[in-house]
């Protein structure tokens, strides 16, 4: 795999070398930039298969660079301090990132998902997604659409249609507003719960259990269980339930 590093700093960007070099010898670095600028003639000029971008740069963010190009026929891999909105933005989009420092283990799931989605012509849907969670975030918006990465695929779907959420050991079903449709994230449902922490109508109500209370129609408490729209029923644990009941009043 052919791939860029824009990146900054210069240290980050050895460091980066260095662990390709060394685990990931069918990864070619083949350049490097210091810049939004230099990263979009780089990402022009030699059509790389995979690119590490960050987030943070002199002159704009690695968003910046993603909106300038008109093709984006490779893989991405974020990598980045930490920033919330950013980091938000990533996994609203199920794009991949690396925390600085980068780690061995991380870099190389990273990579070994890069290879295995090389030939997938999805990144173009997912970076939209990322694009219109930033600018929500700009008007003071929360996102309206998101990213759902699955073992077949990457699902986009509007947010306000997902009924709740349910945890598999580590993925995470989604029940969706049409009865019939559940899709299985590869992803737990902890990340999930925190994704959504800043909507006010997502609320965890059981360690296995994160609910849109948009679609609640009943709340059961002899039994503890809310029945969502569609008739499903879903648990509520007991230290979740004084706070669901004044959260399902605001509503």
């Amino acid at each position: 795999m052919k791939a860029i590093i824009v990146d900054d700093e210069a240290q980050s960007q050895e460091v980066l070398k260095k662990l390709l070099s060394k685990n990931h010898p069918e990864v070619e670095v083949i350049a490097t930039g210091a810049s939004v600028e230099e990263g979009c003639q780089l990402v022009s000029r030699l059509a790389p298969e995979v690119v590490f971008l960050d987030v943070e740069m002199p002159d704009g963010l690695g968003f910046d660079l993603l909106k300038r190009l008109e093709d984006c026929s490779f893989q991405l891999i974020f990598v980045t301090a930490y920033n919330d909105y950013a980091l938000t933005a990533i996994k609203f989009g199920a794009l991949d990132y690396l925390l600085k420092p980068v780690s061995e283990e991380e870099l190389a799931k990273a990579v070994q998902k890069a290879q295995k989605n090389l030939k997938e012509k999805i990144l173009q849907g997912q970076i939209q997604v990322l694009l219109d969670t930033l600018r929500n975030f700009e008007e003071k918006k929360l996102p309206t659409r998101i990213a759902i990465s699955t073992l077949k695929g990457i699902f986009f779907k509007q947010v306000e249609d997902i009924v709740w959420l349910e945890a598999e050991q580590n993925c995470t079903w989604f029940h969706m507003k049409s009865k019939s449709e559940k899709i299985l994230a590869a992803i737990n449902i902890g990340e999930y719960a925190a994704q959504f922490e800043r909507y006010p109508q997502f609320m965890k109500v059981h360690r296995s259990h994160l609910v849109n209370l948009y679609h609640v129609n009943t709340f059961l408490k002899g039994d503890s269980y809310l029945v969502m729209e569609g008739g499903a029923q879903v648990g509520v644990a007991r230290p979740y339930r004084d706070e669901l009941l004044e959260r399902l009043a605001q509503i």
